[in-house]
């Protein structure tokens, strides 16, 4: 198993019961030295403002501006002291925590991150990562910090995978998206800022390429998941094969939970969809986010090695397990957002009145719906009325509403509307759509995401 300098160490764990529960609303003032982290977290019912005063730090490897003013909520981040740095902060935390060097993993990121670099600069094809661990692992944190990295070096970005549709990458929950970073991330947003928006923002708005698949959980429908990485896949190396910039660069690739992936329990896992992904996506280096060696000696086994470097990252004692109800809540900002913006953009959605049989609605099959034979890769019609429909996001796809569901599979997503009402009596829908005009006369994916405004 290869090894990269900084990556075979342990990280000694700090002790969970020093975290300190702070309801503090003045200004107050936190020293760091240089190579410490400060760890925080903000509840989805209040909000903090920090600010830089001197010296650099960076969250997730983006290097924050001094006497510029930050906000958050409902998030957890590690604000790392690339040297000794000053910080202002207001508002109300639920935890926060200083870390000394030692006991941060910012090292071995830093030799992932030259690693990668030297790949980049050895040829015209970058390194395809893909980033394996158990929940809490802390993959998409370090997919954030790469990338941030990747952009102190060149003008463009990697390509960012999310696999997991639970994860809201720049996108609503329940789709898999590949997002060039071509610009800073807005660490306030989620932690990671906006798609194209009809309104104005601050930072470049990314452009992702959207699949959507619907379902809360893989376990859902297995063949229907296969069926959206290959699209998926499909459209990234069409997409890379334009422009010789982004192919140098590459791709990470953040996947779900191992657990998510397959059937088994503890760590006996199914690696099928992991060989799998590593084919669509032509992997050469996986990451696995490990405190230990035994995931990665598992993959060792299980995937093609000739062809893959693997390398273990010891995981930071300062990853958290989001609990459901923080889960739920960013899916449903990642919603509202979609639609109406964030503080710092504000969008004007527009709701329109349709016929309902004006409109032909498709769901992918799913395991929940209580049929004995296993869910296929198909879409099956729903019928048109409040107890299907009420507060659900659907997706618009390209293709035209009397397409049959072969072609609906196979299209693209033009982008997400929300049923805001639905009148049984009168055969009437209210949509809302995140920019003034008709709803499109094409056919609608209904997904399990519901959000009441």
């Amino acid at each position: 198993m290869a090894s990269l300098p900084g990556l075979n160490g342990s990280l000694d764990q700090y002790d969970n019961d020093a975290l300190e529960s702070v309801e503090l609303s003045g200004p107050h003032s936190v020293q760091l030295a240089g190579g410490s982290e400060w760890r925080v977290k903000v509840s989805n019912d209040s909000q903090m403002s920090l600010t830089v005063q001197e010296g650099i730090a960076e969250i997730f490897g983006t290097e924050l501006a001094v006497a510029v003013s930050y906000r958050f909520q409902n998030t957890s981040f590690a604000l790392h002291a690339v040297e000794d740095v000053v910080l202002e902060w207001t508002g109300t935390l639920v935890q926060q925590q200083i870390i000394g060097e030692k006991d941060t993993n910012a090292l071995h990121v830093y030799n992932l991150h030259f690693a990668l670099e030297k790949q980049r600069a050895a040829g015209s094809q970058g390194p395809r990562v893909l980033l394996v661990g158990k929940r809490a692992s802390g993959k998409t944190s370090l997919a954030k910090t790469l990338s941030s990295y990747a952009l102190k070096t060149r003008d463009q970005g990697p390509v960012v995978v999310n696999l997991d549709p639970q994860q809201c990458i720049y996108t609503p929950p329940g789709c898999l998206s590949a997002t060039p970073i071509s610009d800073l991330i807005d660490v306030q947003n989620n932690g990671w800022g906006h798609s194209t928006t009809s309104g104005a923002t601050a930072l470049h708005a990314k452009q992702p390429l959207v699949k959507s698949f619907g379902l809360e959980r893989i376990s859902r429908n297995r063949e229907w998941y296969r069926v959206q990485l290959q699209q998926l896949a499909t459209s990234l190396d069409a997409r890379l094969a334009h422009d010789s910039a982004l192919r140098r660069v590459g791709i990470v690739v953040d996947t779900p939970a191992l657990r998510e992936l397959g059937d088994g329990e503890d760590d006996n896992y199914d690696f099928s969809l992991i060989h799998e992904i590593v084919t669509l996506f032509h992997i050469n280096a996986v990451v696995v986010c490990a405190p230990d060696d035994s995931l990665a000696v598992q993959l060792h086994r299980e995937l093609p090695v000739e062809t893959l470097t693997i390398v273990r990252l010891p995981t930071s004692s300062g990853v958290i397990l989001n609990e459901d109800v923080q889960i739920r809540a960013l899916q449903s900002g990642a919603i509202r957002d979609y639609f109406y913006g964030d503080p710092s953009t504000v969008l004007s959605p527009y709701a329109v009145g349709v016929e309902c049989d004006a409109v032909t609605v498709w769901e992918p099959e799913n395991v929940m719906s209580g049929s004995s034979e296993a869910p296929q890769a198909r879409l099956k019609p729903v019928e048109v009325n409040a107890s299907n429909l009420q507060h659900a996001l659907v997706a618009i796809s390209y293709a035209p509403r009397s397409a049959p569901p072969e072609d609906v599979v196979k299209s693209g997503i033009l982008g997400f509307a929300l049923i805001l009402e639905v009148h049984d009596t009168r055969r009437r829908l209210r949509v809302l759509l995140p920019v003034p005009g008709l709803l499109p006369d094409n056919a609608l994916i209904l997904t399990e995401s519901r959000y009441l405004e």
